[in-house]
């Protein structure tokens, strides 16, 4: 099979990035020819994938005479490779996805809530999930229920249209790819047939076995206020030491994150990364012997917790979004109502006090990764939904 995907982001520190480069891998060692079309200046491409960039070809709201030239490069590209099926990861220009539409059989993954203005269904004010449909009347709890964390009208006033523009358009899809049933459920609960959203989890390869440092707290994130970090040490602060915590990523938050763990007594206890290739969170899942989710957004599916049981280490997580598709609490580690952050405490300090449960949870985790999310049963999926279009052919 030739397949040519289409993404804004080629490396491995993003999750649509780090998906890309696990699927690309797969196919070409079952002996698929892959193309990866895309605009990232600084691509890590996966060997043997054809890489071509071409800016703009990702990108929502260029002017008509770059949308024009971005569509011309992205059919140049694609026609030259010549694949079976186009797979649209990441990305909103609507113009050159049309164009391919048109000319090829195409499919196009949603890893977050593309639906949704503000791509998260969650409310900052008042740590609340978003249960609306997209409509008119999310202009007003964009900002009256912060939707976002920008303040500004014009902001709002560009999400939303994004929005109802990528819903119009989706719609020409005869089949759209999300991560888990939650976020079909909410996708249909926005007016799309439920016949035109699958579900193809994702997938992790396990890991050679490792015994894990005493004592060690894994989280990892971008630092930002939906992913939860201020509470995952809110829950720390409850947890007997010793131990040592690792928060691995980077952003807006972080220097209000640090500030929080020396107000709570804890700077001697946490280190901040940054950024991890994959080789270093590789290393710091051997290392840690507890992983924890704490996002306060609905998580689509949670591919740390995924990676987490791969390595045989026990999670530690809310209970949102996708989550509990994958977290079997008390077998593959501990579910937690959400935003309870002594809750989360708790289910830290269980598994850190009993490491034989915690190991046999760790090992319950591996079994279900290898189970149900391998990459042959992603690609299994993965052909049975580009077996079903039936789009238009060269």
């Amino acid at each position: 099979m030739r397949v040519t995907f289409i993404a804004r982001d080629c490396r491995r520190s993003g999750g649509v990035g780090s998906y890309l480069s696990r699927v690309a891998q797969a196919m070409i060692a079952r002996g698929d020819t892959v193309q990866i079309v895309h605009e990232d200046p600084q691509p890590a491409l996966s060997p043997g994938a054809e890489g071509v960039f071409v800016e703009g070809c990702t990108t929502y709201g260029l002017s008509p005479a770059v949308a024009e030239e971005a569509t011309r490069a992205t059919l140049d590209a694609i026609r030259a490779f010549g694949p079976d099926i186009v797979h649209v990861q990441d990305g909103n220009n609507f113009v050159v996805e049309a164009a391919i539409r048109s000319r090829y059989p195409a499919v196009k993954s949603l890893h977050v809530y593309d639906f949704c203005p503000s791509n998260t269904k969650y409310h900052h004010a008042g740590d609340a999930v978003c249960t609306h449909r997209t409509s008119a009347m999310c202009l007003p709890r964009l900002g009256a229920r912060r939707c976002t964390t920008s303040r500004r009208p014009s902001v709002w006033l560009g999400l939303y249209r994004r929005a109802v523009a990528a819903n119009e358009h989706n719609a020409g899809y005869e089949a759209l790819i999300v991560a888990s049933e939650y976020v079909r459920q909410q996708a249909i609960a926005t007016g799309y047939p439920s016949a035109q959203v699958r579900v193809v989890p994702y997938f992790v390869a396990p890991a050679a076995p490792a015994p894990p440092e005493p004592a060690t707290i894994l989280t990892a994130a971008r630092l930002v206020r939906e992913k939860g970090v201020d509470l995952f040490l809110d829950a720390l602060a409850n947890v007997p030491r010793p131990w040592r915590a690792v928060i691995a990523g980077d952003g807006m938050e972080r220097a209000r994150l640090e500030a929080q763990a020396r107000g709570l007594g804890l700077a001697d206890a946490v280190t901040f990364t940054g950024w991890q290739d994959e080789a270093g969170m590789d290393a710091l899942y051997r290392r840690a012997s507890v992983v924890v989710m704490p996002s306060r957004w609905p998580e689509p599916s949670g591919i740390l917790g995924l990676e987490a049981m791969a390595h045989a280490r026990p999670v530690a997580a809310f209970a949102v979004g996708g989550i509990p598709e994958w977290l079997e609490d008390g077998v593959t580690g501990h579910s937690v109502p959400p935003g309870d952050a002594r809750g989360l405490g708790r289910a830290i300090q269980d598994l850190l006090a009993d490491t034989a449960r915690a190991t046999r949870m760790g090992a319950a985790g591996r079994a279900r990764v290898t189970a149900h999310f391998s990459a042959a049963n992603h690609l299994a999926a993965l052909d049975a939904v580009y077996g079903s279009l039936t789009g238009p052919h060269r």
